[in-house]
């Protein structure tokens, strides 16, 4: 358990960051039947979980064997990659700016949101099952076999709680609504020796004992 002072800072130092999205996307549902037209909402229990780890457990994004980290990677360039859309919604702390992705994993479609908020670069990673009565946007990149399965650090969609204790270790908070949460804080000397603080989460919503959904996200502050 972290302090309450630390725990103060770690949320202040990530309301830029994290809070723009959540405020953007919360709990954001779509129509049945419509496309899962935009990432989706986080859960308010997100900022419940207190900092227990000191290394990051979801520092990438990888397709196949391509990793992407969060944070040194810039949307467009992954975007350009895989030929999807870059879009953009909100203004000032409230911008970001997303592409989703799509494939088969396990005979199921899933879709992955990549985003970047107030910044050029991929701060939040995303990854569900898309339901029956939903449609993929057809502004998403398509991924093919050679490009999955796709991995949020060492977990994925339809991994098993035992599975994912086993990638990743014992989470730092569960809200008894199936999700559990991963959140790491660190402190590091940038290239001009000024210290940072590096926050990463992880959060995985389970159905039925395995992954539906889950997010990433990452912040780095001087």
């Amino acid at each position: 358990m972290v302090g309450v002072s630390l725990l103060h800072t770690s949320r202040e130092m990530f309301k830029p960051f994290f809070t723009s999205a959540l405020i953007a996307a919360f709990f954001a549902a779509a129509p049945a039947g419509a496309e899962v037209a935009s990432p989706f909402g986080y859960p308010s229990t997100t900022l419940d979980a207190p900092a227990t780890l000191t290394e990051p457990v979801g520092q990438f994004v990888q397709f196949g064997r391509v990793p992407f980290f969060l944070g040194n990677t810039g949307l467009s360039e992954v975007a350009e990659r895989y030929h999807a859309a870059r879009l953009r919604e909100g203004a000032g702390y409230f911008e970001r700016d997303f592409a989703c992705f799509t494939g088969t994993e396990g005979g199921r479609p899933m879709i992955v949101w990549l985003i970047a908020t107030a910044s050029s670069e991929i701060t939040e990673a995303q990854i569900e099952w898309v339901k029956d009565d939903r449609e993929v946007p057809r502004t998403c990149g398509k991924l093919d076999a050679r490009n999955l399965p796709v991995r949020l650090g060492l977990t994925g969609l339809g991994m098993t709680e035992k599975e994912v204790a086993e990638h990743i270790g014992k989470p730092s908070h569960e809200d008894g609504f199936g999700w559990k949460f991963w959140f790491s804080q660190r402190f590091l000397k940038n290239a001009r020796g000024l210290e940072e603080l590096e926050l990463n989460w992880v959060g995985l919503k389970f159905k039925d004992g395995r992954v539906d959904r889950g997010f990433a996200s990452f912040t780095r502050n001087p």
